[in-house]
């Protein structure tokens, strides 16, 4: 049993090197601060810790991770969630399929095809349903700027996704 454990703490530590730095990035996008974006991956590294047996059998060992640091960073940004308690229920992690980040998200995001702030603004409108005007509001910047900078975003994408 000491023997799995040390290879459970391997692992891990090997797929930590791996993808915190993206973990890392993809908390930072989410919460623009950069203690709650370390304190969400600490929290998710810790969830893969407790849940190491799981973690090991799956297929996607990163994609499950970045799917407890998603739901820890929705918790997170929802009005009910408070610093000072557990941030995810652990029971969820393995009672309910998890599935992988999508993999467009991380390859428009890491890949470079559009830069952070065109990711925030297309995925705040898109994904989460802001408004312009809310977004705008948001980000302290002109309806017509969120337009434009939704519009270039956009036509990157179409241009690199077709290739």
């Amino acid at each position: 049993m000491g023997n799995d454990n040390k290879t459970h703490r391997e692992f891990i530590g090997a797929l930590y090197a791996e993808i915190s730095k993206k973990m890392f990035k993809y908390a930072k996008l989410q919460l623009r601060d950069n203690y709650l974006a370390d304190v969400a991956v600490q929290e998710a590294m810790l969830v893969a810790l407790q849940r190491a047996d799981t973690l090991i059998n799956t297929s996607n060992p990163a994609g499950w991770v970045f799917e407890v640091l998603r739901r820890i960073l929705k918790n997170m940004l929802s009005e009910n969630a408070k610093i000072g308690k557990r941030l995810i229920s652990l029971n969820d992690c393995v009672e309910n399929d998890l599935h992988t980040l999508d993999e467009i998200n991380l390859k428009i995001l890491y890949d470079g095809i559009i830069s952070e702030e065109e990711f925030y603004i297309l995925e705040k409108l898109y994904v989460r349903g802001y408004t312009y005007k809310d977004l705008a509001d948001e980000m302290n910047m002109p309806i017509s700027t969120i337009g434009m900078k939704a519009k270039r975003g956009k036509e990157k994408l179409r241009k690199n996704l077709e290739k």
